[in-house]
């Protein structure tokens, strides 16, 4: 009769080998996604001072037209 125990010890072995591989891949993506989002948040959040900061500029522009083109007093007057 085969003895059975070293082979079914060498498969139990090799799964719980490839399960501790595919846990330290699986947290070590984890991680370098969760950098990633912290950068491109990071990076949106640049992205919207930058248009908070552009879109103030336009209406200062749009108001200095405005007074430009409504305040003058009518030469006929």
């Amino acid at each position: 009769m085969i003895d059975t125990t070293p082979i079914i010890l060498a498969v139990i072995g090799t799964g719980v080998t490839l399960l501790g591989i595919l846990a330290g891949l699986l947290v070590s993506l984890f991680r370098i996604l969760r950098q990633d989002i912290k950068e491109t948040n990071s990076r949106i959040d640049a992205l919207r001072q930058e248009m908070r900061t552009d879109i103030a500029a336009l209406h200062s522009r749009i108001d200095n037209l405005y007074q430009a083109l409504f305040s003058h007093k009518d030469p006929a007057a």
